[in-house]
């Protein structure tokens, strides 16, 4: 399957790095953060490098990939909704796993614009080995139905520190869809 190119993965990392250092010096400075500026703004980097890898691993519909971004334990959830399908409620790595396992069988060539999504206004907040933000994530009609999240989405995620790696634990999106600021 596709991989994300390394200059891709670097610019996603500077640009999350950037953002988070100014984010982890606002929260010292008014006595917010409960860890140091310097550790915030590395977890941030690499809590943002996971989501950036998770997104262009569904795209890309490289499933072992995607699921090296995940926590694998019953109490994972996936809640959203969008036009196509409504409300979606998804209970469980099982059942996560499986739905997506199965997306990428009906879909599976390689989204051209996953690395194209575009993420603003990210508020993340870090407590010990848990993490938790929200953005606004904006991204391209390509056509494919069954995987295209175009326009606007407002996300949740919710990250653990799993030993020295950032993994996802709980998504949330609506998908608001096609703005006036829609395109990445």
């Amino acid at each position: 399957m596709s991989k994300m190119p390394r200059q891709l993965t670097l610019i996603a990392f500077a640009v999350a790095t950037l953002l988070t250092s100014m984010q982890a010096e606002a929260q010292a400075r008014s006595g917010k953060s409960r860890i140091a500026a310097g550790q915030f703004a590395r977890d941030s980097a690499e809590i943002m490098a996971t989501i950036v890898g998770e997104t262009a691993a569904f795209y890309n519909k490289d499933f072992n990939a995607w699921a090296s971004q995940w926590v694998h334990a019953p109490y994972v959830r996936v809640v959203g909704w969008w036009p196509k399908g409504g409300v979606t409620v998804r209970e469980g790595w099982d059942v996560v796993s499986g739905e997506v396992r199965q997306l990428m069988k009906e879909s599976p060539n390689p989204n051209p614009t996953a690395n194209q999504v575009r993420r603003e206004n990210i508020n993340m907040q870090i407590r010990d080995n848990v993490a938790w933000l929200t953005y606004d994530e904006y991204g391209l009609n390509t056509g494919d139905s069954n995987m295209d999240m175009p326009g606007l989405t407002r996300s949740t995620r919710v990250l653990e520190k799993r030993g020295r790696k950032w993994r996802i634990a709980y998504v949330g999106w609506l998908l608001q869809g096609p703005n006036k600021n829609s395109a990445p």
